[in-house]
């Protein structure tokens, strides 16, 4: 047996002794974040936990740091859950970390804003996305705890602004670590029934750390992608929760977010008996005025004395009658001189007038010979007279020239 160790020997060693404490396989460590490093090609975090006396060297390797929910910063003060183990080829012991979450109310703001702003990016607080309240709902979902204070006041309210409203619980814890999930689920299970007109999510007033379960991403999904309209009554007026960024409405208090649900149903009688007397008035006043009309009318000549102007109406259609047929006749006997003169100058133009002159039409068979240029001595040519025609040979042609003077 060697009288000596060697370096990875005795590293070794350390590490068999630190990996068989079993206090030191699991267990919880705070501390102040330090040399924060993110390694990009590999994805693990590579930290120093520190207090005001000591430090120790960290790393989360990426499976654990992805399932983080915030972004650690130098300066933070953290929980973590994990081991401590050498890394034998350096000789140095370091926390291997599985766990992470915020410390300190700080820490748990910090947390929020990194949620809110990772929120905000996928556009889950956008105001154009926001969905209006029904005007007159006659069906309310409510997701809140079955015994707390909130669904209390919120009964209290409808039954007095309007007792015909039906309300719909779907019981849930309103804080804790199962809180999330079950507000979530619920505001999921009003939206399958589809029974109902709107939804209020909330709770009581409560510390910070109560009221966490609507900070969560989880809740603020669900009621994003809600297709009916959520009012979110999270705690007392000065309370405000990633939940009412999220919901179309927001409440100061579960009361006010009743009140905002459905109308009063007094107030609505009220402005009904208002309106009911205005639109008597109107209608008065229009059957005053249509009464005046209907006197002016009877006062007209035709109502008083309807025979005397249904005779001159007679008469006046008599004497257009009258008038319209002279018109007609006087258009005839136009019309029957213009076509006698046309008739005449057709006469004129006629060849028979001319023939009757003791006149005569020559042709053969191309047609109506105009000039001895036409035949020749031999062919035959037929005259046309008045009363019927000739048939002749021709022997000898001459032409005659003519003088126009």
């Amino acid at each position: 047996m060697n009288p000596y160790l060697t370096v990875s020997e005795l590293n070794q060693y350390i590490a068999d002794l630190l990996d068989g404490d079993i206090f030191l396989r699991d267990f919880w460590l705070k501390g102040e974040i330090s040399g924060f490093k993110l390694y990009q090609q590999s994805g693990h975090l590579y930290f120093t936990l520190k207090d005001a006396d000591s430090s120790i060297s960290a790393v989360m390797f990426r499976s654990r740091a992805r399932r983080l929910e915030f972004k650690p910063e130098n300066g933070m003060e953290v929980l973590v859950r994990g081991s401590v183990s050498v890394f034998a080829p350096q000789g140095r012991y370091q926390l291997y970390v599985e766990e992470m979450e915020p410390y300190g109310v700080g820490g748990v703001y910090l947390f929020l804003e990194q949620l809110k702003e990772k929120l905000q990016q996928k556009g889950y607080f956008d105001v154009e996305k926001k969905k209006p309240l029904p005007a007159y709902a006659r069906r309310i979902g409510v997701v809140t705890s079955q015994d707390g204070a909130a669904l209390r006041d919120i009964l209290r309210v409808l039954r007095q602004r309007h007792r015909g409203v039906d309300v719909v619980l779907v019981h849930s814890a309103v804080q804790g670590a199962e809180a999330p999930e079950q507000i979530a689920r619920g505001i999921k299970l009003l939206n399958l029934y589809g029974q109902v007109d709107l939804i209020i999510v909330g709770r009581g007033g409560g510390s910070f750390e109560d009221l966490m379960p609507f900070n969560s991403e989880e809740v603020v999904r669900a009621i994003y992608e809600s297709e009916l309209p959520v009012i979110s009554a999270v705690g007392h007026e000065v309370d405000w929760t990633l939940a009412d960024l999220a919901a179309d409405v927001r409440a100061a208090t579960p009361t006010q977010a009743a009140q905002l649900a459905v109308a009063d149903l007094e107030h609505l009688s009220q402005e009904c008996n208002q309106l009911q007397q205005r639109l008597i008035r109107i209608m008065q006043r229009r059957l005053q005025q249509e009464s005046e009309i209907l006197d002016r009318l009877m006062m007209n000549r035709a109502w008083q004395k309807p025979r005397q102007m249904v005779q001159q109406y007679q008469q006046y259609c008599q004497e257009l009658r009258v008038q319209m047929q002279k018109a007609m006749e006087n258009r005839v006997n136009q019309s029957r001189q213009r076509l006698a003169m046309a008739v005449s100058g057709l006469e004129r133009l006629s060849p028979l007038k001319v023939m009757q002159r003791g006149y005569a039409v020559v042709h053969n068979q191309a047609g109506i010979i105009k000039s001895v240029e036409n035949v020749q001595p031999g062919d035959c040519l037929s005259i046309t007279l008045l009363d019927g025609e000739l048939c002749t040979q021709v022997k000898q042609k001459e032409k005659v020239i003519r003088w126009n003077l």
